[in-house]
C-alpha cells in the first residue's frame, strides 16, 4: 500500500508530462519538457529520468502521428523522385525498357518487376527494398 500511497503523492508532478498531448500548446511543452529531461539524463545516470524520457518521447512521437500522419511511398513515388533528383525523362530508363513502358508504370498501369527494381537500385546506389 506504501508504493501506491508514494505514486499518487507524486502523480501531480507528473501527469502534465505523461499523457499524449492534445492540443499544440501541450505538444510544445512536451517538446521543451524532453529537451530539459535530455540535459538531465547526459548528466545524471538515472533509470528513472531515463524510464519518464521513454514515455514522454513516445506519447509526443503518437502525436506527431495522429496529427501528422505520413503517406505510404509507393515504388511509384520512388522511381519519380530519382528522376527528378537526377533530371531523367521517360526515355532515360532503359532499365525498365521502352518510354511507353515506363510512361505505364509511371501512371499505375504497370507495376515495376523486380528485375527493374534491381537494375534502379544499381543505377541509383540504392537498397531494392527502397521499392518496397
Amino acid at each position: 500500500m506504501r508504493a501506491v500511497q508514494q505514486a499518487i503523492s507524486h502523480w501531480g508532478h507528473v501527469v502534465p508530462y505523461a499523457h499524449v498531448p492534445r492540443n499544440e500548446k501541450e505538444y510544445e511543452e512536451l517538446l521543451t519538457f524532453v529537451d530539459e529531461l535530455m540535459d538531465w539524463t547526459r548528466h545524471h545516470k538515472d533509470k528513472h529520468a531515463t524510464s519518464l524520457l521513454n514515455l514522454v518521447a513516445s506519447n509526443i512521437a503518437a502525436y506527431e502521428n495522429q496529427r501528422y500522419p505520413t503517406k505510404k511511398i509507393t515504388a511509384i513515388d520512388m522511381l519519380k523522385f530519382f528522376m527528378e533528383e537526377h533530371g531523367l525523362g521517360q526515355e532515360d530508363l532503359p532499365e525498365i525498357g521502352s518510354q511507353s513502358l515506363v510512361s505505364k508504370i509511371l501512371s499505375g498501369e504497370r507495376q515495376l518487376t523486380l528485375e527493374h527494381i534491381r537494375s534502379l537500385s544499381k543505377r541509383f546506389g540504392v537498397s531494392p527494398n527502397i521499392f518496397f
